[in-house]
C-alpha cells in the first residue's frame, strides 16, 4: 500500500530511520518513534484493527487523542495518499539511455547519455570537440 499507512501491525515501515522494521518491532524497542509519528507526520495512518492489536499486545502504551483521530481518518488518509503517491511516481527521473549512440567517443569515453548528446550536440555524438 503506502509508505505511511498501517494496516496489518506487522506492516513494515517505509521511511526513516526504522524502514523496513514491522510496526511491531518498533513498538517494542522505541515506542516514542510511533508518539513522534503520529504527532509529525500528516500522512501516518494506521488502521482500527491495529490499534486493538496495540491495546491488545502493548497494554502499557498510552494511545493518545492523536492516535485515535489518526485511525479514524485511516481510510481518507490512504485515498489521499494513493493521489500523492501517483503524482510522485509521474513525476520521478528516467534513468538515461546510452543504446542509440553506442560506440562513440561521446558516450563510451566522454559519459554522455543518449539524451545528453541530443541535447547538448543537437544529436550529432561527433559534435563532442565543440564543448567549451
Amino acid at each position: 500500500m503506502c509508505s505511511y499507512c498501517f494496516e496489518e501491525i506487522t506492516d513494515s515501515f517505509g521511511f526513516g530511520k526504522y524502514k523496513g522494521f514491522a510496526l511491531c518491532d518498533v513498538l517494542m524497542e522505541d515506542p516514542s518513534y510511533i508518539y513522534w509519528c503520529v504527532n509529525t507526520i500528516p500522512f501516518f495512518t494506521i488502521s482500527e484493527e491495529v490499534l486493538q492489536q496495540i491495546r491488545d499486545l502493548f497494554p502499557k502504551f498510552i494511545i493518545t487523542e492523536e492516535f485515535v483521530n489518526h485511525t479514524k481518518s485511516f481510510h481518507d488518509e490512504v485515498d489521499n495518499i494513493a493521489v500523492v503517491d501517483s503524482y510522485n511516481n509521474k513525476y520521478e527521473e528516467e534513468e538515461p539511455t546510452y543504446e542509440k549512440t553506442t560506440g562513440s567517443y561521446a558516450q563510451d569515453e566522454m559519459g554522455y547519455s543518449d539524451d545528453d548528446i541530443d541535447t547538448i550536440f543537437d544529436g550529432d555524438p561527433d559534435a563532442y570537440w565543440n564543448i567549451d
